[in-house]
């Protein structure tokens, strides 16, 4: 029974120009060895019962310093990448979504990630339970998931002949979530360092960051390409009309391919509406 852990960052225009919703997937032994890994890593670099280990280095405990904080994170993306745990991820520009409302934003980047679940479980011939932060708002949208599925391409897609259990979790309720927390959050750096001047530093931070998160990206290799879109990552919609939103789409796609060394552009494959 797999399990997939979601979180959303850059909620808003102002933290970055898309919006981020993703998580980790893990296999049962990859929970057991994820968990007993962060439990070690607090352990070394200071951290205390309670406190959060999460990748800004604002939400640090003010006894651990930001040294062991980042040795902490690099530490933990280090062990998901030695347990094969894979990333799922959904992007949207700002300015496209602003003519939805925040629930409607989520559910739409739910019914992608259901969607992207689904293939991964259905590639692995496995079941799986999907978790989401905590969000009251979006419990009827779950409960319409496992119910109803999905419209795709006017045909319904059943999802819960695969995933079989849809719910939420919080921060400090398990290990698993500071390790998504973690991935996410260099997943965010590198999204929002895509969108800065080709001379900003920040892209050699964010080529140091991306190396080894982009081997956790769900891919498929296609003769010597490794596809990242339309597996690890999504951006939507797939049809952007406006020219200069097209562009930052662009932009984003091409350097995540130069940062993971992929392809970051989709194929044809149908999605939901």
């Amino acid at each position: 029974m797999h399990s997939f852990v979601i979180d959303e960052t850059n909620k808003n225009s102002t933290a970055g120009q898309f919006l981020i919703v993703g998580g980790l997937v893990f296999r049962p032994k990859q929970m057991v060895k994820v968990h007993d890994a962060v439990e070690k890593i607090r352990l070394k670099y200071g951290y205390r019962d309670g406190d959060s280990l999460k990748f800004q280095i604002s939400a640090r405990p003010a006894h651990v310093s930001i040294q062991d904080a980042t040795a902490a994170k690099k530490a933990v993306i280090k062990k998901l990448g030695k347990y094969k745990v894979r990333m799922i991820t959904y992007v949207i520009l700002h300015d496209i979504a602003a003519s939805s409302s925040e629930q409607e934003r989520m559910k739409m980047a739910l019914n992608t990630l259901a969607w992207g679940y689904h293939r991964l479980l259905k590639s692995d011939d496995a079941d799986g339970m999907m978790l989401i932060d905590r969000d009251d708002q979006q419990h009827p949208h779950l409960v319409s998931l496992f119910q109803n599925g999905l419209s795709v391409e006017r045909r319904n897609l059943v999802l819960r002949d695969r995933i079989r259990f849809f719910g939420m979790t919080a921060n400090n309720e398990s290990h698993l979530s500071s390790a998504v927390d973690i991935a996410l959050g260099g997943f965010r750096f590198c999204v929002n360092t895509a969108g800065l001047d080709e001379a900003h530093s920040a892209h050699m931070t964010a080529n140091s960051i991306f190396g080894p998160l982009s081997s956790l990206l769900w891919s498929e290799k296609r003769g010597v390409t490794r596809r990242i879109g339309g597996f690890g990552f999504h951006a939507r919609p797939k049809s952007v009309r406006v020219q200069r939103y097209q562009e930052q789409y662009d932009e984003l796609r091409q350097k995540l391919s130069e940062y993971s060394r992929s392809e970051a552009g989709e194929d044809t494959t149908p999605t939901p509406e």
